[in-house]
């Protein structure tokens, strides 16, 4: 006969082995994406900011993109990177205008059960503390990411989610 301490922990092994494999199916169906940082771009002084948060905008048209973002004008480079809207998609993350603004960089995009997920790394820039820029400068990460059959998309600044949205509907 089996004492219940011995069923008991045999229950949980077998709950413990049905979780790993349930996570590890959850796992598999998430896509990495490849993504092309997108640069030359000005956020337009009309493009609504999300209050005390970062602001994520999806774009899968051209002109909508054109609505939020510019090309910069006399920056010395060469012109701006285009998304291809053909096939590709573009993703636009913009915090407040600061004076001392942070480094911003990518650090995962995937998509998974029809979510993408962005993810980055936002750090204090302590080269720009030094030396506080005089006008405040808009902080944001730009790329495209190759087009995607996208429901809603997920925000992550340094692993803790801040924004969820949902796709609207064009109709």
């Amino acid at each position: 006969m089996f004492s219940s301490s011995s069923s008991s922990s045999t229950i949980r092994v077998l709950l413990f082995i049905a979780a790993s494999l349930f996570y590890s199916l959850f796992a598999l169906a998430q896509t990495n994406l490849k993504y092309r940082l997108l640069t030359g771009y000005l956020l337009n002084s009309n493009a609504t900011l999300t209050k005390g948060k970062p602001t994520l905008f999806v774009f899968e048209q051209e002109d909508t993109f054109k609505q939020v973002f510019q090309q910069a004008t006399n920056t010395g480079k060469r012109k701006a990177d285009a998304p291809n809207f053909d096939r590709e998609m573009a993703i636009g993350i913009a915090l407040a205008p600061t004076k001392t603004p942070p480094k911003l960089s990518v650090s995962r995009v995937f998509v998974q059960d029809s979510t993408l997920t962005v993810r980055y790394i936002r750090m204090v820039d302590t080269t720009v503390t030094k030396s506080p820029l005089q006008s405040p400068a808009q902080p944001m990460l730009l790329l495209s990411i190759p087009k995607q059959t996208v429901l809603r998309t997920r925000l992550v600044e340094n692993g803790k989610v801040v924004q969820n949205i949902k796709k609207r509907d064009t109709n």
